[in-house]
């Protein structure tokens, strides 16, 4: 059964709001279910929505982190009633025409205003930001000579994972959920770029849970030679 009718907060560092002059964009027609998983991990955005030219399919995500995709911003910037972080949802929704990531956003924004009777306002907020920089004997990277879309590959034995053709955006968007504040990318690095990290040898031992936030900033700096600062 959907829950409708709340109120919720988006919190952003400036917003510009102006009446539209026609109607929002709308699906040709959507989907919206309950979703059947049970105890999957937490939903992290662009991870469990596929887009294509006219349609996105989101799968086993919280209201909230929809709300996310749709006004395009992190789910630490949404704030509402409890259940919106904790149910999940299947949302398949088709617009009439082709349609890029952009307006997509925008008929998602209208579905869920529609289906849950939801009301957004938008506020300022301060909080507390990490700048990523790079540190004083450079990155410890390289720039792709690969062409093609980001590609992780997690090796499960070695504990380790290798990212082909990231760039920076990206890493500062993980990074954002990790920490759930603002990471503002101060590196200068423009390209896209293939990183190895070896997960183990920062892993807590056994008994020492650790700091994870300071196991995260550790590996940064060792591994790829950028620092993180408050």
């Amino acid at each position: 059964m959907l829950r409708t009718g709340f109120a919720l907060t988006i919190c952003t560092a400036a917003v510009a709001l102006c009446q539209p002059a026609a109607p929002p964009p709308e699906f040709d027609a959507a989907s919206i279910k309950t979703a059947q998983a049970k105890g999957a991990a937490e939903s992290h955005g662009r991870d469990n929505v596929q887009v294509t030219p006219g349609s996105v399919t989101i799968r086993n995500t919280s209201l909230k982190g929809c709300i996310a995709w749709a006004y395009h911003v992190f789910e630490y910037q949404v704030t509402g009633p409890d259940w919106i972080g904790a149910e999940r949802f299947d949302i398949v929704a088709k617009a009439a025409g082709p349609a890029g990531e952009a307006q997509l956003r925008l008929m998602l924004q209208t579905l869920l205003a529609q289906r849950f009777k939801m009301e957004t306002h938008h506020v300022t907020k301060e909080q507390q930001a990490y700048v990523l920089l790079v540190g004083k004997n450079g990155p410890k990277f390289h720039e792709s000579k690969t062409t093609g879309d980001s590609d992780i590959v997690p090796d499960q034995k070695r504990m380790s994972v290798s990212v082909q053709r990231v760039p920076m955006a990206q890493l500062v968007d993980v990074l954002s959920r990790m920490f759930q504040s603002p990471v503002v990318d101060m590196t200068g690095l423009t390209g896209r770029y293939d990183v190895t990290i070896d997960v183990a040898k920062y892993l807590p031992q056994a008994g020492d849970r650790g700091d994870p936030m300071s196991i995260i900033q550790t590996g940064l700096q060792e591994e790829l030679g950028l620092k993180m600062e408050a």
